[in-house]
């Protein structure tokens, strides 16, 4: 198999992948050499990635064509037999897919300076765009690649079955991977718009269609991944045991996020004043922050079947507590270092551990899950409470924001604990949260302008 035959191959990629992150810093060192070795430098940071998934894919077209017995894939799937063109349908519904996937990611990584929306704007700003999007390829890469590439589909086990177990189609939908690709391909484009602190109207363009975009993607996978697990008292086993199917619920949640929350919050914090009060907001989030973290995980524990007897769930819900705790103390600290660009950073960054910590937590443990509730609500909470706590902006009116944000908070929780599978639940539901925190900010926005107009 081809990690028996070069085995150095996923450790490449993962640097690779690791120099994507940091795609200005490296640019900016291969410079510091002479032309052709700088030039070096650049074509394997940027296309390296792309040639190892390629060799990837390539020797799994092989292995299919060729029906090569010591792959655990097509042993189990295909068996020995003459190669059939429809056995290549194993690359996108098999183990395949989340090469293809990447293979497609980051494709449109180097090619990201030439989308139509940002035909218009700057060289240095269309250069952001493809570093940020570079970052954020990477980034769902690194933290999934234990979960997509697993051994079993790169290395020889030391047994085989001898016969055929398991279905010819595959194990993924030919949808949901397509839908999959499409939904971080975009987030990373909302990533892009969310992390430049500069604005122009082509990045104004590339917001706008990235959203509607996203709002059609969104209810495509959250129907396609609630239909996927049945309501069985057994849901948290399912989950647990399919780590890709948990991943794509990070994803998700990252989209969800991203759409919702960070993107919006970007032209809605423009319009806050100097700040009077920012610190009493900046302490009003952190406390409820590690409160409802507490709170909520800790249900969405109790409820589900690991710790369903017992008191398990508080001390699973502390050490989450903790590790998300550790996340937003560090980013609490980035803005003295110089990364401040966003109109109220330290928020900003509590609110990007808030989407990407649960994540980063899931490579330690699969209970990571359970945060994402909570980091939805607060999410919500983090658009609103600025309004209200600082002193030099005019407050919406409860009525209009805190007071239905709170019902439909509580209408959701209340649904969700209700159900046989309340995590799955509340994720069908809860980007509500989201999505009316920041419109409901937006039209108080519209009024005060309409008020000044007049």
């Amino acid at each position: 198999m081809l990690g028996d035959a070069a085995p150095l191959l996923f450790p490449i990629l993962l640097l690779l992948l690791v120099g994507w992150f940091l795609p200005s810093k490296i640019e900016s060192y291969s410079q510091k050499f002479s032309q052709p070795v700088g030039k070096s430098i650049l074509n394997i940071h940027r296309f390296g990635p792309l040639i190892v998934v390629g060799i990837m894919i390539l020797n799994r077209i092989r292995t299919i064509v060729q029906r090569d017995m010591s792959y655990l894939e097509i042993a189990q799937r295909l068996g020995p037999g003459d190669f059939e063109f429809l056995d290549l349908k194993l690359l996108i519904t098999g183990d395949g897919a989340s090469e293809m996937i990447l293979f497609g990611l980051l494709c449109f990584a180097l090619l990201s300076h030439k989308l139509p929306s940002i035909s218009i704007s700057s060289a240095e700003i269309r250069k952001l765009v493809q570093y940020r999007i570079m970052t954020y390829i990477s980034f769902c890469a690194l933290v999934s690649y234990w979960v997509l590439f697993p051994e079993s589909s790169y290395y020889s086990p030391d047994s085989l079955p001898l016969q055929t177990i398991n279905s010819s189609t595959g194990i993924y939908s030919p949808i949901l991977v397509i839908a999959t690709g499409a939904m971080i391909l975009v987030s990373s484009e909302l990533f892009a718009v969310t992390t430049i602190p500069q604005t122009d109207q082509g990045l104004n363009t590339l917001s706008k269609r990235t959203k509607w975009k996203m709002y059609v993607i969104l209810p495509i996978m959250i129907f396609l991944l609630s239909n996927s697990l049945q309501s069985t008292n057994s849901w948290w086993t399912n989950i647990s045991q399919d780590g890709s199917f948990a991943m794509l619920l990070f994803f998700l949640s990252n989209s969800i996020g991203l759409t919702f929350i960070t993107v919006p919050s970007k032209s809605i914090e423009a319009n806050l004043q100097h700040g009077e009060g920012r610190s009493n907001s900046l302490t009003f989030q952190l406390v409820i922050n590690c409160l409802l973290l507490f709170l909520i995980t800790a249900n969405y524990l109790r409820n589900s079947e690991p710790f369903d007897q017992g008191n398990g769930y508080i001390l699973q819900s502390i050490w989450l507590v903790i590790g998300m705790v550790i996340f937003m103390a560090i980013s609490l600290i980035l803005p003295n270092f110089g990364f401040d660009g966003a109109s109220r950073p330290e928020i900003w960054w509590l609110r990007m551990s808030l989407i990407f910590t649960p994540s980063i937590l899931f490579m330690i443990t699969p209970y990571a899950l359970f945060l994402l509730p909570a980091s939805w609500i607060l999410l919500a909470i983090s658009v609103i409470q600025p309004w209200f706590i600082e002193t030099d902006v005019q407050s919406p009116s409860l009525l209009y924001t805190i007071i239905p944000l709170l019902c439909l908070t509580l209408a959701i929780l209340i649904v969700s604990y209700s159900t046989d599978w309340p995590l799955m639940s509340f994720l069908a539901t809860g980007w509500m949260l989201g999505l009316f925190a920041s419109k409901s900010i937006e039209f108080h926005i519209k009024r005060l302008k309409s008020a000044e107009m007049v």
